[in-house]
């Protein structure tokens, strides 16, 4: 309450009263049906997760790990930046028809690849169950093409409500599948066919919304416009591909199957944490960064605006996702214990380990955006691709001692990602990364408040014999309520600045 008195202070001196509410109700409204569904996707998804662990082993868990991490794979290629052109295009309703004839075009060549290697598996290797899930994952890429260029037309309109709503419907479509599946005994095809069955609705929803149908044409000179733009965006998509899926294919060549499904039940719990976080903040930066820079009466005013406006959202990114992770870090154990039962048991400290790596992360998420807006982004693949080969240097070398020593080495690798992406950033996209570090003083302090505070919950439910759910719930309850209370301590009588409440940098011109 003092933290939300503070910001209706701020928001009601003149002259700039009107401005500021405006903004921070739109950031808010955006914010709320951005996070909404991807919260909606993550319960779905981490729900049908837990059911899986109930009825798989770590072993069946692992093939699964290990063919959807090739499917995706296809998908990065058959996606091929279409939605991003969409984005960063003033005039893109002139040309819609064309980029989504390309997206048919590169969705249907990937299809009938993946239905190739289909066959071969199927007749030449006699693997049929595996056959089926690679046939069900092809029928994945073309929908999943198609659905890029409707998601941002969506978000290039600000129809933010209606990508939400879609994506939710989407979600519980999905894991109806995924529980009729577990119900009829299908095994793992349950997976793959909830995910598809999600993607299907998505499209077709998005296509009754919009109320758009593609033509089919494209003229060579955009194709060529087209293809030079993707071809960034998909060499960044593969490489962060290696780079997030390496570790669990390493780890499984190394150490065995089983111990290939703990580790992506780690990644994957990560993963719907990071993408709670990651996605809503893409889609608001593209949606805030594409803004101010059509706004600008020309270019290098443009990129000064988009730097100053990106350093603010790197700065409220930051005090957002720093708790959550170390948060999570703190009561791995337990959750783990609660939500898949003690068999998973070995998940917990890994979790640990990849919760802190992705702290580290985080301005990865800005980055892609940033430099996309500002014209620099031909510098992304080989820096990405630098990432890429420290983190899988270091997971060939550590790998084969064990799941804990992998860990490691991606805490280690993403340490050199994190001093890369400060420098990339500060360079060619404008960023003032003085300023982001200033705005998180208060927050590092708040944290170290929290971490203090979430051991003292964890003794104190010791000592009155709570255990389970309800010594997790408390451990949470008491981190978040002591974060945020220190926030606006340190904000009312610290007199810090708190960019997360719209309040602006007392550097910022007034």
């Amino acid at each position: 309450m003092i933290i939300l008195r503070q910001a209706q202070s701020h928001l009601s001196r003149p002259p700039e009263q009107t401005a500021l509410r405006s903004a921070l109700n739109a950031g808010l409204g955006a914010g709320v049906w951005t996070l909404t569904p991807k919260i909606a996707s993550q319960v779905a998804q981490l729900a049908a997760f837990i059911l899986a662990a109930r009825v798989l082993t770590s072993t069946e868990f692992g093939f699964y790990a290990y063919s959807s991490a090739f499917a995706l794979l296809f998908v990065a290629i058959a996606e091929g930046g279409w939605g991003e052109f969409v984005l960063k295009s003033p005039d893109y309703r002139g040309k819609l028809s064309q980029i989504a004839t390309a997206a048919m075009i590169a969705g249907t060549l990937i299809t009938i690849l993946g239905l190739a290697a289909t066959a071969l598996i199927a007749l030449y290797f006699d693997w049929w169950e595996e056959a089926a899930i690679i046939a069900l994952f092809s029928c994945w890429f073309l929908p999943s093409a198609m659905s890029t260029v409707y998601d941002a037309i969506l978000v290039a309109e600000g129809r933010l409500r209606d990508l939400a709503l879609i994506r939710i419907v989407s979600e519980l479509v999905g894991f109806g599948i995924v529980l009729y599946g577990i119900h009829a005994g299908w095994g793992v095809v349950f997976f793959v066919a909830g995910r598809l069955g999600a993607q299907l609705t998505n499209l077709s929803l998005s296509i009754a919304v919009t109320r758009w149908l593609p033509r089919l044409q494209l003229s060579w000179e955009f194709c060529k416009e087209l293809l030079e733009f993707s071809r960034h965006i998909v060499a960044n998509r593969i490489i962060i591909f290696f780079r997030s899926y390496s570790a669990t294919l390493l780890v499984g060549s190394f150490l065995g199957l089983a111990e290939a499904g703990y580790y992506r039940a780690a990644e994957r719990i990560i993963a719907a944490v990071s993408e709670l976080i990651g996605e809503p903040a893409r889609i608001l930066t593209w949606t805030r960064l594409r803004k101010v820079a059509h706004l600008a009466s020309h270019e290098r005013r443009a990129k000064a605006d988009v730097g100053r406006s990106a350093t603010t959202i790197m700065s409220v990114l930051l005090t957002i996702a720093l708790p959550v992770y170390v948060g999570l870090a703190l009561v791995s154990e337990p959750l783990v214990r609660i939500v898949l039962g003690d068999a998973w048991a070995p998940t917990s400290m890994l979790i640990t380990l990849l919760a802190l790596k992705q702290v580290l992360l985080v301005p990865g998420y800005v980055t892609e955006p940033l430099l996309s807006l500002s014209g620099n982004i031909r510098k992304m693949p080989r820096t990405i691709l630098l990432n890429s080969l420290v983190g899988v240097g270091f997971l060939l070398v550590l790998a084969p001692f064990g799941m804990l020593a992998a860990a490691y080495g991606q805490c280690a690798a993403s340490l050199v990602s994190f001093c890369i992406s400060i420098r990339l950033q500060s360079a060619y996209g404008g960023m003032n990364w003085g300023r982001v570090l200033r705005d998180c003083s208060l927050p590092m302090i708040a944290l170290a408040v929290m971490v203090g505070a979430v051991i003292a919950s964890s003794n104190l439910a010791q000592f009155l014999s709570m255990s389970g759910a309800p010594s997790v719930v408390l451990q949470v309850l008491v981190g978040a309520l002591i974060y945020f209370m220190a926030l606006a301590a340190g904000h009312k009588f610290g007199g810090v600045a708190l960019p997360i409440f719209g309040i602006p940098h007392r550097s910022d011109p007034s």
